[in-house]
């Protein structure tokens, strides 16, 4: 009879920090050995021209070009491992490939969150690639453990198999003691060596090659267009081929310990729904207080302010308002409200003593918070609406306006999940990636200048820069 699950909440045996999944310093060494056949020392070799590839589009002059043909590069890159090596990809895995592909290729050709947007590139194609090897928490699928599969895919994995690339290649990874087995070892160690040999006659080419162009006028016409351009971008060209083999080292080990399964199973399913049972310590009582206590005061604030909020909605301006101060005041402290009441209704739930589940309650103040929240978007949308009838488009209220609309559907998600099972987490993680994807893929600057210069021909003020 286990004991350890009779033992009271604040026993020793009951702390959350003892069921919780320990990422210990043994487990970065200890994993599977390193399997590699035909195919896998071919990619290996294969990798070290994504690394380049990757380091010359991030050096480049023409970067919107060279990132979209990167992208393309990749995706290819990663399907033609998956299915030389035996691999089917799921269903979702395909969404995730289109999301990557209509986040990246259109960079060449427009862009309106030029920042934002590479770095959200590097997660979803990181992502994409743990889940096409069928390595995620839930194999083939998005699931409410989404953050601890990002931390795998950016993280765990890849530098868990960091060295794995390296170690392929030459062929140090083999540790049998057979003649075969000998003979490839010494094949890896020649490899080595020709590397070597090759990065001692770099320097030496490059003395030599300028004497012999100079001592025969045929060479150097030979050498024109191509020793002499080597010359010139040696130093260029040499930096980015020593930043490319981490970065080759980096994306070989995402990919290789997706499909080999190695490194992929530090976090447990099990160990993370145990924990979650292990900090369910607040006591309903103090959980439902407290939201009723913000219920109430969003409740005042509404009841006060009413006339104020809601004229947006029927499309009036308040007196002594301009349009830019009426929409500005407020709104983003509404929208930071509305974050706020998430992660409230998150720390509810998830540390509550008892779960929606078994209080009726801590159910219908749930659904409670989410209308008044959802009421304070479409109020701050309104505001919007209203500001952008009379000013026009920016980039900066499309944005806004098009994370409202995502809080709004979480808010509207949350309260039907109080009575229907769903996988919340999947649905609002895929709605996300669609609203971002569609502005990526869309030209949104160009809709808005047509918008604009058709109802707002002359009208750019300094209350029109936001």
């Amino acid at each position: 009879m286990n004991t350890e699950k009779q033992m009271p909440a604040g026993s020793e045996n009951g702390l959350p920090c003892e069921s919780a999944p320990v990422f210990e310093e043994n487990e970065w060494i200890k994993a599977k050995p390193i399997e590699a056949d035909g195919k896998d020392k071919c990619f290996a070799w294969l990798y070290l021209l994504v690394g380049y590839g990757f380091v010359y589009t991030f050096t480049s002059m023409d970067f919107g070009s060279h990132l979209a043909f990167y992208t393309a590069a990749y995706a290819t890159a990663v399907l033609a491992y998956i299915f030389l090596k035996g691999g089917r990809p799921g269903r979702e895995s395909w969404f995730w490939m289109v999301i990557m592909l209509g986040v990246g290729v259109p960079y060449a050709f427009w862009s309106a969150m030029p920042f934002l947007q590479v770095p959200m590139l590097i997660v979803c194609a990181a992502y994409w690639t743990l889940l096409i090897s069928g390595s995620l928490l839930e194999k083939d699928k998005t699931s409410e453990w989404v953050v601890f599969d990002g931390w795998n895919a950016l993280l765990r994995v890849p530098f868990g198999n960091f060295g794995c690339g390296f170690k392929i290649i030459t062929g140090i990874h083999e540790d049998r003691d057979t003649d075969e087995e000998l003979q490839k070892k010494g094949r890896g160690k020649d490899i080595r060596y020709i590397i070597l040999g090759i990065i001692i006659a770099v320097p030496v080419l490059l003395l030599v090659l300028p004497l012999l162009s100079s001592a025969d006028e045929g060479f150097q016409r030979l050498m024109q267009n191509s020793g002499l351009y080597i010359q010139e971008h040696f130093l260029y060209t040499l930096a980015r081929m020593i930043l490319s083999l981490p970065v080759s080292a980096y994306l070989f080990g995402l990919i290789y310990g997706g499909i080999h399964k190695r490194n992929t199973d530090c976090i447990d399913k099990e160990e993370l729904r145990e924990t979650s049972r292990s900090i369910r310590i607040v006591p309903n009582t103090a959980v439902t207080t407290a939201i009723l206590i913000v219920c109430a005061i969003y409740l005042l604030f509404i009841g006060l302010q009413g006339k104020y909020l809601f004229s947006a909605f029927a499309g009036i301006r308040p007196e002594n308002f301009t349009y830019a101060e009426y929409a500005r005041r407020g709104f983003f402290e509404l929208c930071q409200i509305a974050a706020l009441n998430l992660v409230l209704l998150l720390g509810a739930n998830l540390f509550s003593r008892k779960g929606k589940e078994s209080s009726a309650v801590l159910r219908w103040l749930n659904v409670l918070l989410s209308v008044l929240t959802l009421l304070l978007i479409l109020t701050a949308m309104s505001k919007m609406v209203l500001y952008i009838a009379a000013f026009g488009f920016t980039i900066k209220r499309v944005l806004t306006m098009v994370f409202m609309i995502w809080m709004a559907v979480v808010f509207t998600l949350v309260i039907v999940r109080q009575w229907r099972t769903f996988p919340m987490v999947r649905i609002s993680v895929i709605t996300g990636a669609v609203l971002y994807c569609m502005l990526c893929v869309l030209p949104v600057e160009y809709m808005m200048d047509s918008y604009n210069q058709k109802y707002f021909p002359e009208q750019i003020t300094e209350e029109n820069i936001y």
